[in-house]
């Protein structure tokens, strides 16, 4: 870091100070990549998958899966959620993708549009979690 001469007196530059916003979403950040959160999350994406292969739903409010999309996906959800409990280091954008694949009720876990793209969604989030954005 070099010094900048001011009139009379050398002083070192200022540093750039984070605002309240780039401070709180940092805050975010940590705790979206904390090993609970990503546990929890893991956890919420395997109770889909169970919940996907229950042949009855039982009586809730929740949203139901899509079965066939979940099982045809299977796998790679469950290597999602492998990921999520592993201690490597993860993206926080990956995070974000996995919980909006999970809390989206219009998203591809609970709404099948094509086949195969639950299980494409879920490798997209795979791929971000290691920050290497979208799949070929």
């Amino acid at each position: 870091m070099g010094y900048v001469e001011t009139g009379s007196a050398t002083t070192a530059p200022r540093m750039p100070r984070l605002g309240l916003w780039a401070r709180l979403r940092a805050v975010h950040e940590a705790r979206m990549v904390s090993p609970r959160a990503r546990r929890r999350l893991a956890e919420d994406l395997e109770r889909a998958v169970v919940r996907a292969e229950q042949r009855t739903a039982p009586f809730t409010a929740a949203i139901p899966v899509a079965r066939e999309a979940a099982g045809d996906a299977r796998s790679a959800l469950l290597d999602l959620g492998e990921r999520l409990r592993a201690p490597r280091p993860v993206d926080p954008d990956g995070v974000r993708l996995a919980r909006e694949l999970l809390l989206d009720g219009a998203g591809p876990l609970y709404v099948t549009c094509w086949h195969g793209d639950l299980r494409l969604a879920a490798r997209r989030v795979l791929m971000a979690l290691d920050g290497r954005g979208e799949p070929d």
